[in-house]
């Protein structure tokens, strides 16, 4: 198998841009009417990407409240930085997942957050249990955590596995919801809300399947010739290929009283 592990941030941009042109659900409009931010909160962005949540949390939170987001890759904070303009309670930072607790406590301006969370970027953690900790422990007063993430079956890995071996890691993303975030978030919190999206895409060309596959960690060049003329049969036969993408959201508030301690 020849893989290729595209996580830039044109390639990630490219992803979302798909998504959001051939998804039957909004799925920006559904995560934020359920993480319900309100205006003058403070929220931190764990894993923020291009900005996609973080743009979404500026403009909820307003003028009175902030966001601080961070991300590894120095091109995904610059463009959040580009796409906010000069927002003065925007303050993005280049950091690992796992420096969260340090990044807040040497680099961000504000310490305590009402909203803490990630979207499609905890399950890259190499230690997710230890961001969770961090994320819960500058929680303010009535504070939460939020995460969400792939949830299996992804439509288009199921169909790329007829044709080549799948990365363990992509099946182990689309169960990191329930294996590890759910019983986390039932051990440190007295409230867990958790929340499923099944969503279907409707791409309708060959290329743009293909381009989508490209930047994804489970594109395998060996079989792309295969696969993009199974793709066009598919196409010819029901008017675009179709795929369900679903996600898992968990919300944890009312933290237990052993929250501070270790995990």
């Amino acid at each position: 198998m020849t893989a290729s592990i595209n996580t830039s941030s044109a390639a990630l941009a490219e992803r979302l841009e798909t998504n959001r042109k051939y998804s039957a659900v909004d799925f920006q409009d559904w995560l934020m009417q359920r993480l319900a931010v309100r205006p003058g909160a403070d929220v931190l962005d764990v894993g923020c990407g291009t900005g996609a949540q973080t743009l979404a949390f500026l403009s909820a939170v307003g003028p009175r409240g902030s966001v601080s987001a961070l991300d590894l890759s120095p091109e995904s904070i610059a463009t959040v930085r580009t796409r906010a303009g000069a927002a003065p309670n925007l303050q993005g930072e280049v950091a690992d997942m796992m420096d969260v607790a340090e990044v807040v406590a040497r680099r961000f301006r504000v310490k305590r957050f009402d909203l803490a969370q990630s979207t499609y970027a905890l399950y890259y953690a190499t230690r997710p249990v230890g961001v969770l900790d961090a994320m819960r422990r500058v929680l303010k007063p009535g504070g939460r955590i939020a995460v969400c993430t792939p949830n299996n079956p992804h439509g288009l890995i199921e169909f790329i596995r007829r044709f080549t071996e799948v990365p363990a890691a992509n099946d182990a993303n689309g169960r990191f919801g329930p294996d590890v975030l759910e019983p986390y978030f039932r051990r440190h919190f007295f409230v867990v809300d958790i929340a499923l999206l099944c969503n279907v895409q409707r791409v309708p060309t060959v290329d743009e399947v293909m381009r989508f596959w490209r930047n994804t960690s489970y594109y395998d060049s060996a079989v792309a010739d295969r696969v993009a003329t199974a793709v066009e049969d598919e196409i010819s036969r029901r008017g675009g290929f179709f795929y369900e993408k679903n996600s898992y959201l968990i919300v944890g508030s009312v933290p237990r009283p052993d929250a501070n301690e270790e995990a």
